[in-house]
């Protein structure tokens, strides 16, 4: 890096793919996988990548942030960190420009991204499936629910046979004594020694929540996610004194103030920051450090690209084990398995799974290299904004 280098380019790429086969969560069914990638140059040709998800107003958020970034030296993160939340009005925006900005910086110092933060203190994770969820057959009218009976004696095994230890179940779209009948006869088809976790996705009320959650007690899930609606975590209280099962929630979490809220209001065992929502890597890694204050574990949210997915390795790399026992419950690395080509095709070399474990790059950065002719033949609209021209918007 030369001194003076600054920032010399803003990009932006929105990818969209229509999914083979549509699956979703308790509350909705996905058809399509959708992203926003964020490209910086500098005046050395050095470049830094973010992620985070397509949302209505995202990519105008970013342009206005793109202002505020391009002729400003890396180095100077905090105070661009702060002029681009300021700009953008969108954490998304602010999130996905926060990682860029970091990978481009620690390219220039020569170092892995988590050494921004106080270096690693892991440099491998387990991983835990996070499931596809429920299925559906036919088209349009004659669209019919699959029985998750079916998918789930599939999925389950399946996964277990891929080198997966733990994996978590989308629950709460069908009646709660069928589901828990359905994940007892998918669970006497496992290994022995898989851990399974449920994610509720918003589907109960409060009574049902707790129903469910003695269900999931009965049946030794290690962790019951976000059963009741996000809004605000209203009720959460009551789940939480009612339920001997580690409650997890908060991928939604924007910002440190709304995880210091939810900390004091003593939700949830284990929190779940987005690094593509909640601000970015130190955001992230703040967030588990007044987590661990409150005695809450934390394991972060993961369901996007392989930019996001490299994102998160860096955060899980900053994160202690809880304790020194061999048995701690250690971080875990969410591994979105719903049909995605850009967790899987965008990197000159994909991140892969070893036995149930990922291997945290070391490299530069995030330690990953983007394939840009893949990024840039898939984008259906981008963006640049240069220190040496006005905005120009592109539609691919």
């Amino acid at each position: 890096m030369s001194r003076g280098s600054r920032i010399e380019r803003a990009e932006w790429f929105v990818l969209t793919h229509s999914m083979s086969a549509p699956r979703g969560p308790s509350i909705w069914t996905y058809r399509r996988r959708e992203c926003v990638l964020v490209k910086l140059t500098d005046s050395d040709g050095i470049t830094g990548w973010g992620e985070t998800y397509l949302e209505p107003g995202v990519t105008a958020a970013i342009a206005g942030a793109a202002k505020t970034v391009v002729a400003r030296d890396p180095l100077a993160a905090n105070s661009i960190w702060r002029d681009v939340a300021a700009a953008s009005g969108s954490n998304l925006a602010t999130s996905a420009m926060s990682i860029a900005l970091d990978d481009l910086r620690a390219r220039q110092l020569g170092m892995p991204l988590a050494g921004l933060y106080g270096g690693p203190v892991r440099n491998r994770v387990r991983a835990y499936a996070s499931s596809a969820g429920y299925e559906v057959e036919g088209e349009g009218a004659g669209e019919r629910e699959v029985d998750p009976t079916l998918t789930w004696q599939r999925d389950l095994p399946s996964l277990a046979a891929e080198g997966f230890r733990a994996i978590k179940l989308r629950v709460g779209r069908h009646p709660i004594r069928h589901e828990l009948a359905a994940i007892e006869t998918a669970m006497s088809r496992l290994p022995p020694g898989i851990e399974l976790m449920a994610d509720g996705n918003a589907a109960y009320t409060l009574p049902q929540a707790i129903e469910m959650g003695h269900g999931l007690e009965r049946l030794g899930f290690v962790w019951f996610e976000e059963p009741a609606p996000q809004d605000g975590y209203a009720g959460y209280e009551r789940i939480h004194d009612a339920l001997d099962i580690a409650l997890a929630g908060g991928e939604g979490i924007a910002d440190r103030r709304e995880a210091q809220a939810c900390f004091e209001r003593g939700i949830f065992d284990i929190v779940q920051p987005d690094v593509s929502i909640c601000g970015g890597v130190g955001e992230a890694q703040l967030i588990a450090d007044l987590a661990q204050l409150r005695g809450v574990g934390c394991v972060p949210h993961m369901w996007g690209g392989a930019i996001m997915l490299a994102a998160t390795l860096q955060v899980l790399a900053l994160l202690p084990d809880p304790t020194r026992s061999l048995s701690t419950f250690a971080p875990l690395l969410e591994y979105d398995t719903t049909e995605n080509p850009f967790r899987t095709d965008l990197l000159t070399r994909p991140l892969s799974m070893v036995e149930g474990w990922f291997e945290i790059p070391s490299g530069p950065g995030l330690g990953v290299e983007p394939d840009e002719q893949q990024i840039r033949q898939r984008a259906v609209d981008s963006g640049l904004v240069s220190s040496s021209a006005h905005p120009v918007a592109v539609t691919a």
